[in-house]
């Protein structure tokens, strides 16, 4: 929003009327006061509920894999049990050469083998099948020959070549479509082993359990669980669910190797995002995934905040309300002060304002109603007042004396003595009229050091007439600092400070010392008079540093400390006066400020 707009809206809000005004901010301060505390229980219940479901999804993804690794160990068991009976070790050295017969094996054999396999799976329907390969490709099964062939005649399976790799330990099939079963859509995962003879460690041939995903299903429905859960082997290939019910691909189960195991993050999938789980066995190399939506996560959260928003709804509405009763006498009071300035305004200032409270308003309508008696009164005798006011200020020209009249009457004065003869007189009035001209005249603050200088010499001549000759003064000038700038009188207070303080009595000399040190001036006022103690030195310091004033019979604090104070006004802190004085070794103050010349001036 750009300045125009703002200062629009802004002019727009304050000419609203001024009950609107209390009601929008009645309404705001609830809206704040909601999200302030909303935003706080929301995010604090959201981290709580994110935190929860995170410790218990880990724990059930645990508890999942545990589950499945206790069914694992069983079939592990059962895969160890062909070799340790002798009867089936022998029928299946019997089919050690490879043979392209389909003949049923021997009632001898086949009876045998089904009993044993039999008691295997007995009471385990999660079992689709158990089947023993013999290495001539015969098959012994639990199951019909409706259901499975009598001989494999492809030995280049896959599994079968995973099973070989192993060399005897049991392995973890994941899904996958034997070729032995008739039904060639059949998806089954297995623990299989090779099985060797116990005494010469030949390969006589292959045990494969082969489970149903059924068994998952009810290790997954017994959790509850609202997640898509995923059950992947140790080289990630899908044990549960089937790919129709995949939402995840096998290129982002690679990822997987870098994920922590049992901690959790968040992931998109399909525009989608999820909270992952994912614990891994270290028994079995087993993977469980488990994917949760935020919609999910945070189902309770939402609830809470569409609860939330409805409460500040409510809360703006309750709000609107109570600003709109209560701010109806406020407002009425107010009302009947705005009409009473409208007929104020028209010259009725007879009108008063009716005080019904002593609250804000009713002391505002008690000064308006004062206000109005004022004005009335000094309506009345404005006439009279302007009249006397000219007077006085005729009475006042008239009585103003014109200080050309006391020059010209000082002049005259001067002409008298001089045609009398008396040239003392002559040289004092003269120096009177020069000071007179120096310090009524006002139109500058600043002067030259030569201006200020010759009004010195003015002063001290009429100090001279008298003391006489116990008064000496004496200028040591750096003559290139004349015309440099200083404020005016800034001298004058410490040369009388120096008659007044140290010369009176006996008199003495007054030195006067201007320099030049680098872009600073130094002006050096002193006296060879009677000097101050020591103590009383250190007092004046003092009082000059804190800038306080004070008066005393000797060398005033007031005129240093002016001095001091005006030199800092006009140049900085940086500046101003120092003193040094001793019992009958005269005073002298040095002071220090930037030069300046003719059109230099701050």
């Amino acid at each position: 929003m750009g300045m125009p707009q703002y200062q629009r809206l802004k002019s727009h809000l304050l000419s609203l009327p001024y009950r609107v005004k209390l009601m929008l901010v009645f309404s705001l301060l609830i809206l704040l006061t909601a999200l302030i505390l909303g935003s706080i229980t929301y995010f604090q219940f959201a981290k709580s509920s994110q935190e929860r479901t995170e410790e218990y999804q880990i724990q059930l993804a645990d508890q999942i894999n545990q589950n499945i690794n206790r069914y694992l160990k069983e079939m592990q068991i059962i895969s160890l049990s062909p070799l340790y009976d002798q009867q089936v070790l022998d029928i299946l050295k019997v089919h050690q050469k490879p043979s392209t017969s389909t003949a049923f094996p021997p009632a001898s054999e086949r009876l045998p083998m089904w009993r044993y396999i039999s008691s295997l799976i007995h009471m385990r329907n999660e079992i689709k099948g158990i089947h023993i390969l013999a290495n001539d490709g015969t098959i012994f099964s639990n199951l019909d020959s409706n259901s499975v062939m009598l001989k494999v005649f492809e030995r280049n399976s896959e599994w079968i070549k995973k099973i070989e790799k192993a060399d005897g330990e049991w392995v973890l099939l994941p899904l996958h479509q034997p070729n032995y079963y008739l039904n060639k859509e059949t998806s089954v995962f297995s623990v299989a082993r090779l099985i060797r003879d116990p005494s010469t460690y030949e390969p006589l041939g292959i045990i494969k359990i082969d489970l149903k995903q059924e068994l998952i299903e009810e290790i997954i429905d017994n959790t509850n669980s609202k997640s898509h859960i995923f059950i992947v082997d140790s080289g990630n290939q899908f044990i549960y669910p089937n790919k129709e019910n995949k939402i995840i691909e096998p290129s982002f189960l690679e990822e997987l190797e870098d994920v922590t195991v049992k901690n959790y993050t968040s992931i998109p999938i399909s525009g989608k995002d999820y909270m992952m789980v994912y614990n891994e066995s270290s028994y079995s190399g087993v993977k469980t995934i488990m994917l949760t939506p935020r919609s999910v996560v945070f189902s309770e959260v939402n609830h809470l905040r569409k609860v939330m928003m409805v409460v500040v709804i409510i809360g703006i509405v309750i709000s609107l309300l109570l600003g709109f009763i209560l701010s109806k006498p406020l407002v009425q009071s107010i009302h009947k002060l705005r009409k009473a300035m409208d007929k104020v305004q028209k010259g009725n200032f007879s009108q008063r304002v009716e005080i019904t409270s002593h609250d804000e308003i009713g002391q505002l309508g008690n000064g308006f109603n004062h206000m109005i008696s004022e004005i009335d009164r000094l309506v009345t005798e404005v006439y009279k007042t302007g009249l006397r006011e000219k007077e006085a200020e005729i009475r006042a020209l008239q009585s103003q004396m014109n200080p050309h009249f006391l020059y010209n009457t000082l002049e005259s004065i001067n002409m008298l003595a001089i045609t009398k003869g008396n040239l003392d007189v002559s040289d004092m009035v003269s120096s009177l009229g020069r000071l007179l001209r120096y310090t009524i005249d006002h139109s500058s603050k600043v002067v030259s050091l030569k201006e200020e200088l010759q009004f010195i010499q003015s002063y001290i001549s009429i100090q001279k007439v008298r003391m006489g000759e116990k008064l000496q003064f004496i200028e040591e000038i750096d003559l290139s600092l004349y015309n440099a700038l200083l404020p005016k009188l800034l001298l004058q207070p410490l040369v009388e400070n120096a008659i007044v303080h140290g010369l009176s009595s006996n008199g003495g000399a007054i030195f006067i010392k201007v320099s030049r040190e680098g872009n600073h001036i130094k002006i050096k006022v002193e006296d060879n008079g009677k000097g101050i103690t020591k103590k009383r030195l250190a007092e004046l310091k003092r009082l000059i540093e804190k800038q306080k004033h004070t008066s005393s019979d000797k060398h005033s604090g007031i005129a240093l400390s002016n001095v001091h104070e005006r030199i800092q006004l006009f140049y900085g802190k940086q500046y101003g006066i120092q003193i040094e004085a001793g019992e009958q070794e005269g005073f002298s103050v040095l002071l220090t400020f930037p030069i300046q010349r003719m059109g230099e001036e701050k």
